[in-house]
């Protein structure tokens, strides 16, 4: 693995916040048919893509390129192949470090920040697979699914060193709180301190002088917690805003 500079589009453009693919195309599909899309717009996934499972994955990230005119990034789920991910080059994309995975396809890291379209994004991805004991590991599962200590330090620091600057959060498992509110929600387990540990840092970056919003997947619902969080599963949208994107 190594490490370069990759600046992609010039910083100008749409951004677009999607949930869990899975590795469908079918949302794709349906932005590529109706042409409203731009070279300069980017559409991230949070989490669980699906599109790097296997060595097969070159050919599904050709084809998110062909589909989509701009850029697809997205932070990884419980349902990726992190063997691979983990062994992808790393570049700084937009002031954060992130994996390239294709033309126009970009990993965003954990604990990592990009200034893009004049806003900063704070991404961090990961969960915990409840069915993980029906899973092969290194096949259908894998240990670099849930944050490790060191990630999780790295990215409360990054939080708090640039709590002022931050618009936008975009995780892939939701603040505990949150699993109130969805009709989806999954069991957590007594030794899992994610989720409690993003409803800490939910309320240290609620506090920001910029922040606007914070984006959550893992769920499969599309959902409004609170004014400033919300889970995003089938909707695609322009951050920021309300207003759905028509793909169907």
């Amino acid at each position: 693995m190594k490490e370069s500079e990759n600046r992609g589009s010039e910083n100008t453009g749409r951004i677009f916040i999607t949930g869990d693919k899975h590795g469908s195309f079918i949302p794709f599909f349906g932005l590529h048919e109706r042409g409203e899309m731009k070279d300069t717009d980017i559409l991230i996934i949070a989490g669980d893509a699906g599109y790097v499972w296997d060595d097969d994955y070159i050919y599904k990230v050709e084809t998110l390129s062909q589909l989509f005119p701009g850029t697809v990034a997205f932070i990884d789920g419980n349902h990726e192949n992190h063997d691979i991910l983990d062994a992808m080059d790393v570049v700084t994309w937009h002031g954060g470090k992130a994996h390239i995975v294709g033309e126009r396809v970009m990993h965003l890291m954990r604990g990592e920040i990009y200034s893009i379209c004049d806003c900063n994004i704070f991404t961090f991805g990961g969960a915990r697979s409840n069915d993980k004991d029906r899973r092969t590991e290194g096949e259908s599962w894998w240990r670099q699914e849930e944050p490790d200590r060191e990630e999780m330090e790295y990215g409360r620091r990054q939080l708090m060193e640039n709590i002022d600057d931050i618009d936008y959060v975009i995780t892939h498992e939701s603040p505990l709180f949150a699993r109130d509110h969805i009709s989806r929600s999954k069991e957590v387990d007594d030794d899992y301190l994610f989720p409690e540990a993003l409803e800490e840092w939910y309320e240290l970056v609620s506090k920001g002088e910029r922040f606007q919003r914070w984006y959550f997947g893992h769920m499969h619902e599309d959902r409004v917690i609170t004014p400033k969080l919300r889970g995003v599963h089938n909707d695609i949208l322009r951050i920021g805003e309300d207003t759905q994107v028509r793909w169907a």
